[in-house]
């Protein structure tokens, strides 16, 4: 009788493990901002969702999503003219600056003691939604993978050096677009990327080359891939011996005739987990297949591309597909 007891627990248990290394990756989705808000990122949302869907590998399991507490903003200041300007394009910009300052004296008097408390709210709101990328708060609700979909700024972490030990300890980041104008002043972050905002110049067309065109972060786009228009990041703090390069450009996005290395999309092991970044992502329509969506420009083609380029990314980043971190810095 012991012995079937054991035999079952023995099959129950082998049953367990089966089950628990079928389950699918858990990850998180972080879309809040503490700069500049980019409003493709419903859209983002959407995409990941969508992915999530289509992929019975991974789930997303949390979404840490803005607060809703809108806080009054003060007005803006004229735009300064050019050292060449006109005097009637002066005296326009003398006229706007003396209602600037008449409307900052009502600010002040009427509505900053309101927006100042709004912003605490707001700050305190924020800081509560990202306890959830705290190092216990990922080991306890499991997460494998987290992903920063255009986040800005000086984000609230409650632990950033802890976060990047996290992902050093076998987690999975992945960050779009502004993923990069995020926590730009912790170095533990900026180091864990290997990559820097460092501004970007109009939308424009881009031709991208592939750094490695077997990656799964490919997206199976192949050697080269044209995206109609875009806001194309220049990259600073980006060590190539560090990364291996998936997608750049050959010479600056805004000036053809520089001609160089300019980074667009790398993956990189840290320890013993793994980074997926992809400068891309500014626009509505390279994150929507939806025909209908206004003004497009980017076809339903190269958002499918993009979405492939993404689902590449995140299940290598998760260890679901095969793909080489090794550093790449010849890749021309």
């Amino acid at each position: 009788m012991k012995i079937k007891h054991l035999a079952l627990a023995m099959m129950i248990g082998s049953t367990i493990v089966a089950e628990a290394a079928d389950a699918p990756k858990r990850v998180l989705v972080c879309t809040t901002t503490m700069g500049y808000r980019h409003p493709s990122i419903p859209y983002g949302e959407e995409a990941l969702a969508a992915l999530d869907t289509s992929a019975p590998d991974f789930e997303i399991v949390t979404w840490l999503r803005q607060p809703e507490i809108k806080v009054p903003e003060a007005p803006k200041p004229p735009r300064k003219p050019a050292d060449n300007a006109s005097q009637p394009e002066l005296d326009k910009y003398n006229a706007a600056l003396a209602e600037h300052i008449k409307a900052m004296e009502q600010w002040n008097k009427d509505i900053k003691p309101e927006a100042d408390k709004k912003a605490a709210e707001f700050n305190a709101a924020m800081a509560k939604t990202l306890e959830a990328l705290s190092p216990q708060a990922l080991r306890e609700n499991k997460i494998d993978a987290v992903i920063f979909c255009n986040t800005s700024g000086a984000l609230p972490l409650p632990d950033i050096e802890g976060f990047v030990e996290w992902i050093r300890s076998g987690g999975a980041f992945i960050g779009m677009h502004a993923g990069s104008d995020t926590l730009k002043d912790s170095l533990p972050f900026t180091d864990m990327l290997c990559g820097t905002f460092d501004g970007h110049g109009p939308q424009v067309p881009a031709t991208l080359h592939a750094g490695d065109k077997g990656h799964p972060a490919n997206g199976n786009i192949g050697d080269i891939w044209t995206l109609s228009q875009e806001e194309m990041y220049l990259i600073k703090n980006h060590d190539r011996d560090k990364v291996r390069s998936i997608w750049f450009m050959r010479h600056h996005p805004n000036k053809p005739e520089e001609k160089g290395f300019f980074p667009v999309a790398w993956v990189r092991g840290l320890g013993e987990g793994r980074v997926f970044y992809t400068t891309l992502g500014h626009r509505e329509d390279i994150w929507s297949i939806d025909p209908a969506l206004p003004k497009r420009i980017n076809s339903i083609e190269i958002a499918s591309q993009f979405r492939s380029h993404l689902l590449g990314g995140i299940r290598w980043a998760l260890g679901l597909a095969p793909g080489s971190s090794e550093p790449n810095p010849t890749a021309n």
